[in-house]
C-alpha cells in the first residue's frame, strides 16, 4: 500500500536520488548529490518550503518539493545552507566550468518565477523509474493541492521544460491552468504554468503527519 506523508530531514538523501534520476543533466543535479541533500533538508526545515513523498514499504518512490514563497525560501537557503556545500559546488563547477552561467542564473530563481505571496512554486516533482505510469504522480499532486489549500495558498506554479511532454500532459489534466510566461532558463526553453488551488480540490487529500510550513491567515 502506498502512503503519502511529509518529507522529513532524514528523507533528504532518498529525495536527492529521485531528483537526480528524474532530472539528469540539469543544473541542480550537476551541482552534486551533497547539494541536493542540503536543498531537501532546507525544504524540510524551512517554514517557506515543504516536501511530500509517496512511500511503499517504507521506501520513497516519488516526491515533490514546493516553495511556499520562492523569494523567502531561497533567501533563507543562501544564508543558512549554501555555505555548507560551498566546496562540493566549487568542485562541480571546476569539473564542468560551462555550468557557472547557469549557477549565476539560478541565483535569481525567484525573479524568474515572479510569484507573488500565496502562490507556491513547485521546485521538483518526480517518480522512480520503476513506478512510472502507475498513477503515482497524479496522486502526489492531489496531496500537494490538499496541503497547499490547508496553508492558504491560492496557486501552484510549475516551471516545466517545454520539451518535457509527460509532465506537460499531466499538468494539462488540471482545471483552469494557464501559461503565465515562456522564457529561457539554464539553456532550456521553459513554460511557467499557474494552477489555481480552489479549482482543483475535488479529489485533494492531506498527507499524513503535520506540516511545518507557514500558514497564511484566511482572507475575509
Amino acid at each position: 500500500m502506498i502512503e503519502f506523508r511529509y518529507l522529513r530531514p532524514e528523507d533528504a538523501k532518498a529525495a536527492a536520488y529521485i531528483h537526480a534520476e528524474g532530472q539528469p543533466g540539469t543544473i541542480l543535479t550537476l551541482l552534486g548529490h551533497r547539494f541536493l541533500v542540503e536543498l531537501y533538508q532546507a525544504v524540510c526545515y524551512s517554514e517557506w518550503g515543504e516536501g511530500i513523498a509517496a512511500f511503499e514499504n517504507g521506501e520513497i518512490i516519488a516526491q515533490t518539493a514546493m516553495a511556499v514563497s520562492s523569494a523567502k525560501f531561497f533567501a533563507e537557503f543562501k544564508w543558512r545552507h549554501l555555505w555548507k556545500v560551498t566546496l562540493p559546488v566549487a568542485f562541480a563547477i571546476l569539473r564542468q566550468p560551462k555550468i557557472i552561467s547557469h549557477v549565476v542564473e539560478g541565483w535569481s530563481y525567484a525573479a524568474q518565477t515572479r510569484s507573488p505571496e500565496r502562490e507556491g512554486d513547485v521546485l521538483f516533482l518526480g517518480v522512480k523509474k520503476d513506478y512510472l505510469r502507475q498513477g503515482v504522480a497524479p496522486e502526489l499532486v492531489r496531496h500537494m493541492f490538499g496541503w497547499a489549500d490547508s496553508i492558504g495558498l491560492k496557486s501552484a506554479n510549475f516551471m516545466v521544460e517545454k520539451r518535457n511532454r509527460p509532465i506537460r500532459w499531466m499538468i494539462s489534466q488540471l482545471n483552469d491552468l494557464h501559461i503565465a510566461h515562456e522564457f529561457e532558463a539554464y539553456g532550456r526553453q521553459m513554460l511557467f504554468y499557474k494552477v489555481p488551488i480552489a479549482r482543483n480540490l475535488k479529489e485533494a487529500q492531506l498527507p499524513q503527519g503535520k506540516s511545518s510550513a507557514h500558514v497564511y491567515p484566511k482572507e475575509s
